[in-house]
């Protein structure tokens, strides 16, 4: 094994009673929360080629869910709704305790370190759990390379940038139909926590 792949929400952190946090924090809200869930939901596994698409396809079908127009789609996303996620990950939702000691032994032995969210504000989210992004060799998310988990494509393009193949790196996610589908589709390992 030559790198690891971490998922992050769900993985690095336990995911259980954020959605509820969050709409606590902002009940009107409610309604676009959904729409973005089932929109991702809808382009899971979608490779769009690259970031620009992926987010016109995402913010487009969100928007009809949500009656707006896309750039009100993305504002909601850009602005409100992912840094209230931040926010709620940063009070409510600690590391998962095994995290900070499986990386630093990676580290130890060279093994190169990637952090692949399927969501934005993966760094943001990393520092509110407290963790540098600077622990990782490359932080991205899927979206940003063009889809969504579990294209193949991200995997191979993560390998290409690494320098690894996928047969030598280790996928570890929560979930088997996400993270774990990319890992057998490309002949990676997979651990789920």
């Amino acid at each position: 094994m030559k790198a690891v792949i971490f998922d992050l929400d769900g993985t690095l952190y336990n995911k259980r009673g954020l959605s509820l946090r969050m709409v606590l924090h902002a009940p009107m809200d409610i309604r676009k929360m959904q729409a973005e869930r089932a929109t991702r939901a809808s382009m899971r596994g979608m490779w769009l080629g690259d970031e620009k698409h992926f987010y016109e396809t995402f913010f487009q079908r969100m928007a009809a869910r949500m009656h707006c127009s896309a750039t009100a789609a993305e504002q909601w996303y850009n602005q409100r709704y992912m840094p209230l996620m931040v926010n709620m990950i940063g009070k409510y939702q600690p590391l998962s305790e095994w995290a900070s000691p499986f990386i630093h032994d990676c580290q130890q032995k060279g093994i190169q370190l990637v952090l692949l969210s399927d969501y934005g504000f993966a760094k943001e989210k990393l520092q509110a759990l407290g963790l540098s992004p600077a622990l990782f060799d490359w932080v991205i998310s899927a979206p940003e390379l063009g889809g969504l988990k579990p294209a193949p494509e991200l995997m191979h393009i993560i390998s290409e940038r690494i320098g690894v193949a996928p047969q030598e790196c280790l996928v570890i996610g929560d979930r088997d139909d996400t993270d774990g589908e990319m890992a057998r589709r490309t002949n990676a390992q997979f651990r789920k926590v």
